[in-house]
Order: structure tokens, then C-alpha cells, then sequence
């Protein structure tokens, strides 16, 4: 029931104990495949979410991403890749420790009530 179209996503993340610089930045790309498509391809452009933790070892969950356009022409049918990271070289990532990501929201829009 995906539309094959754009998709957004929030971080859900935590931190151990640490005094000062709580940013975190992640980024999130994808590519769908089809059947017999070579899996060596570039991802789409990757989206970034900026989130500022700061009590240890409280659940964050970040703002919601712009749109992820997903290489690869989507069609009907496709496998999905995903692929995150946390971006340290953003100057917005100051978290001098790691942070724990523990899964994330996808958002997609849908144009059928199911998949039949």
C-alpha cells in the first residue's frame, strides 16, 4: 500500500551520563531494488535530524526529517534499504560520548487500504 514516494523519519535514541554538549545529529538514506537489480548502488540523499538529549538515559525522540527521496525508481514490490548514521562531523553533533539509537519512525504515505 506504499506509494513509492518520499519517506520521513524521527530518531529514537538515548545517552549515558555526561555534564555539557548534548546535540545529535542522524541522517537517513535509502534504495530500493527489484528483482535481479545489482545490490552494489549509491543510496539516495541522506536527511538529517537534529535532537539535544541531556538527562542520562531518558528516551529522545527527534523532530521529524524533511523528505527522503529513495534511489533506485520504486516500484511495486521492492525490497527497501536502509541506511543510518550518526553525523559527529555536524557541527550540530556536540555529544561527546555515544549515542544509543534504539530504532526510528518511518513515515510513508499510502494509496490502498492493503496490499492485495
Amino acid at each position: 500500500s506504499w506509494d513509492e514516494g518520499t519517506v520521513t523519519f524521527k530518531a529514537i535514541w538515548s545517552h549515558a551520563a555526561t555534564t555539557t554538549n548534548f546535540g545529535v545529529v542522524w541522517d537517513l538514506q535509502a534504495i530500493a531494488l527489484s528483482d535481479d537489480d545489482a545490490i552494489a548502488q549509491a543510496y539516495g540523499t541522506a536527511q538529517t535530524v537534529t535532537d539535544t538529549g541531556g538527562t542520562t538515559n531518558d528516551l529522545y525522540v527527534s523532530p521529524e526529517s524533511s523528505a527522503i527521496t529513495i534511489a533506485g525508481s520504486p516500484a511495486t514490490e521492492d525490497v527497501v534499504f536502509f541506511r543510518i548514521s550518526r553525523v559527529t562531523g555536524n557541527g550540530s553533533d556536540t555529544m561527546a560520548i555515544d549515542a544509543r539509537l534504539h530504532g526510528i519512525i518511518l513515515y510513508i504515505t499510502t494509496n490502498a487500504e492493503n496490499d492485495a
